[in-house]
């Protein structure tokens, strides 16, 4: 068994007074640290699913890997609030001083493949040609190990127009390539800021909350839900199968539940 943590959606900001929609990101996202490490605190892998830095400035992705309270593994799934640039001159050698990271992890039975959905200039997702060849050509020599994907952007509709507008654009694409790789047992989603658990064509389909601001699910317009920021934990079985639970820890809920500003 190996065991995963999903730590997304930070959106902090390298002032600590930031604030988005009444709340501070960095104090939640100490917050749900805390509550993650003083339960599993010697995780095998730990996946930031994407927008961790809402400013995307390069001392924001330092102070992202900072304040990891673990030497695990770390993978990174680039969100649509990204730069790439920072991400990867800042957040990665940050990352590398006390863990390791890969986009691509050996857990025995199972592995990690971490994807990135990031495309400037658009909210939406999109896997690039090249990103989708990496992940065929690893699951092409790959077909003993059970897999899970991990990407910023989710690939299957949740139930909210907005959000599902906001998607990953190509999803299709990204399903068909599945299909080929019976292997493939989770995909693994940020960006929904809610979670969101189900089974489409025999994979399982799984969102996880942020450690920020929540929405509202199954909303057809933009809305926050009166939820904790929290975490996913997931523990890949060695039968294939997988345990996996949401843990919330309290407060920092927005003081206006109606502020639809866009941020």
């Amino acid at each position: 068994m190996s065991l995963l943590l999903h730590i997304s959606d930070a959106h902090l900001y390298d002032d600590p007074a930031g604030e988005l929609k009444g709340v501070r990101p960095i104090e939640s996202y100490a917050e749900v640290l805390e509550a993650a490490h003083r339960h599993y605190p010697d995780p095998d892998v730990v996946v930031l699913g994407g927008d961790m830095a809402q400013d995307e400035a390069a001392a924001t992705y330092a102070k992202v890997a900072a304040m990891l309270p673990w030497c695990a593994p770390v993978m990174i799934s680039p969100g649509n609030h990204a730069n790439l640039g920072a991400l990867r001159g800042s957040l990665i050698p940050a990352l590398k001083s006390c863990s390791s990271y890969s986009d691509h992890l050996d857990l025995g039975l199972w592995q990690v493949i971490t994807l990135n959905s990031h495309r400037t200039g658009t909210i939406s997702g999109f896997l690039a040609v090249d990103e989708l060849e990496r992940l065929r050509t690893i699951l092409e020599v790959t077909s003993e190990k059970y897999t899970l994907i991990a990407l910023h952007h989710h690939a299957y509709a949740i139930g909210s127009r907005w959000l599902d507008d906001i998607s990953l654009e190509n999803s299709e694409v990204l399903w068909d390539l599945i299909a080929d790789y019976p292997q493939v047992k989770v995909l693994l989603c940020g960006h929904i800021h809610q979670a969101f658990d189900t089974f489409h064509e025999g994979v399982r389909v799984l969102g996880s909350p942020s450690t920020c601001i929540q929405f509202r699910p199954r909303s057809d317009n933009f809305g926050m839900d009166d939820k904790s920021p929290g975490y996913r934990w997931i523990k890949l079985l060695d039968s294939g199968q997988i345990q996996t639970a949401v843990e919330r820890i309290t407060g920092f809920i927005p003081p206006d539940l109606n502020n639809n500003d866009p941020y």
